[in-house]
């Protein structure tokens, strides 16, 4: 992987629900760094650093903005050669993801994204693992909010039991910020709603993949 890059970690799908989050916890995460934010709409990245500095009460006006679109390979290429780590949090990444993994395996550059979307993971994995072997490129994804609480409530319970763990049952519980229901306040973001949709409808595909995967 080159090691001379403009940045170090570019936030690509910055304006969306999680890359808003992402780019206010970039500010602490990621002060002795330099990193920049990414995706199709200038004037929407502005208003996140913006937003975000206000929060973090920090000037973020002079982050670097890169233009790149899903829809335009040449764009997710330049964003990747311009960094050593894309953190990508444009979903559902069944339907946007692979042509990030595809730039970043192209230009040498690590890929990190938030994905819960077993297709899309499993896939990656079968479809790219020896390139990204032959490349020295790390992608790596469910590093972020819907994976994160189940494996921080698996560490507590292996912390607290007095034995071996060999099993741990999980459920979620999704609410609104209403106790009525009707108000629209839902709890779950729309990008989140059409990942778990999606994956739920194609479940029985991961059996097929997972022989490939695991022969």
């Amino acid at each position: 992987m080159a090691t001379e890059r403009q940045l170090d970690v570019i936030i690509f799908g910055a304006s969306g629900f999680t890359g808003k989050y992402t780019v206010y916890e970039a500010v602490s995460v990621l002060k002795d760094l330099r990193w920049g934010i990414a995706g199709r709409n200038r004037e929407k990245l502005q208003e996140v650093l913006k937003e975000m500095g206000g929060k973090a009460k920090k000037d973020l006006s002079q982050t670097p903005i890169i233009i790149a679109d899903v829809n335009d390979e040449a764009s997710l290429l330049e964003m990747a050669k311009s960094c050593r780590i894309v953190v990508n949090t444009a979903g559902p990444y069944r339907f946007y993801g692979e042509k990030v993994v595809r730039a970043c395996l192209e230009a040498g550059t690590h890929q990190v994204d938030v994905s819960g979307e077993p297709q899309f993971m499993e896939s990656m994995q079968l479809k790219y693992n020896e390139r990204a072997k032959e490349r020295g490129v790390y992608v790596v994804s469910a590093c972020g909010f819907d994976s994160i609480p189940t494996e921080m409530g698996i560490v507590f319970v292996e912390k607290n039991f007095d034995g071996v763990v060999n099993s741990v049952e999980t459920y979620l519980v999704n609410g609104t910020k209403d106790a009525d229901a009707s108000s629209g306040n839902a709890g779950l973001n729309t990008g989140t709603w059409e990942s778990a949709v999606h994956s739920l409808a194609h479940s029985s595909e991961l059996s097929a993949l997972r022989r490939q995967l695991y022969p």
